[in-house]
């Protein structure tokens, strides 16, 4: 069978792609939002999507017990060598076909790693695995992207150097999805390797619907890292709170 997107994606060049993104940003990123949502202070903690493991270890850092589940054996491998907490472990799993049932007391899903698939019923599918993966009265926090933002300040286009190397980034929207080819050449005149990535365009509206059909209530919705209340035409993200019922 084919690769899908995100198997071919979240690998060596992903890590370079997006170095910037380092564990000093994702430990400012807790803090926020522990601080500024109703979470648990104590607890058993799934971060769906944990790539290397950033959030898994500033979580994890204050004292939670946290389970880290990715689907890139690349990625999973480099959290594995980055951990030094009995606290935390790491799985692989595709985030539609997970196995825990009724054990978190939080499921984390941050850095707009929702959304990847391209029917509305595996992307339901993941929102339901969510409120399975949760004891009741759990707390889910979905960290996601603003569609009506991401139109408005798309950029078609734009190029990079990191460590040498030339990252060119095309974006696009198409077929209610956010889509980005990423093309990563050593030295100018070597050949280029190619990366896709897409993103599903879930309005407030349907991804409350969806939670609300997975079982959550009391959901609130803020615009942006600081959890600022959510204004769709000026918000650059969607951050969702919910508590299972």
């Amino acid at each position: 069978m084919a690769e899908e997107w995100f198997e071919r994606s979240f690998r060596e060049d992903y890590i370079l792609v997006y170095q910037h993104r380092d564990d000093s940003a994702a430990d400012s990123e807790i803090a926020n939002l522990l601080e500024r949502l109703p979470v648990k202070d104590t607890g058993r903690v799934l971060d769906l999507c944990c790539g290397s493991g950033r959030h898994s270890r500033a979580l994890a850092r204050r004292g939670y017990e946290v389970v880290g589940v990715d689907l890139s054996p690349v990625l999973l491998q480099l959290a594995e060598e980055q951990n030094t907490y009995p606290n935390l472990s790491f799985a692989r799993y595709d985030m539609r076909h997970i196995p825990y049932r009724d054990e978190f007391d939080i499921v984390v899903n941050l850095f707009t790693s929702f959304g990847y698939f391209s029917s509305d019923e595996e992307n339901a599918q993941v929102i339901r695995n969510m409120a399975q993966a949760l004891k009741v009265d759990g707390e889910v926090v979905i960290d996601y992207l603003n569609p009506a933002y991401v139109k408005q300040h798309l950029v078609p286009h734009s190029t990079k150097e990191v460590n040498g190397m030339l990252i060119e980034e095309k974006r696009w929207i198409e077929d209610e999805a956010v889509k980005k080819r990423i093309l990563i050449r050593d030295d100018p005149a070597a050949q280029s390797r190619e990366y896709t990535e897409q993103v599903r365009l879930f309005s407030m509206e349907k991804m409350t619907a969806m939670l609300e059909l997975a079982g959550f209530g009391h959901i609130q919705v803020y615009g942006n890292y600081q959890f600022e209340p959510y204004r769709a035409s000026q918000s650059p993200r969607m951050i969702f709170y919910a508590i299972k019922r």
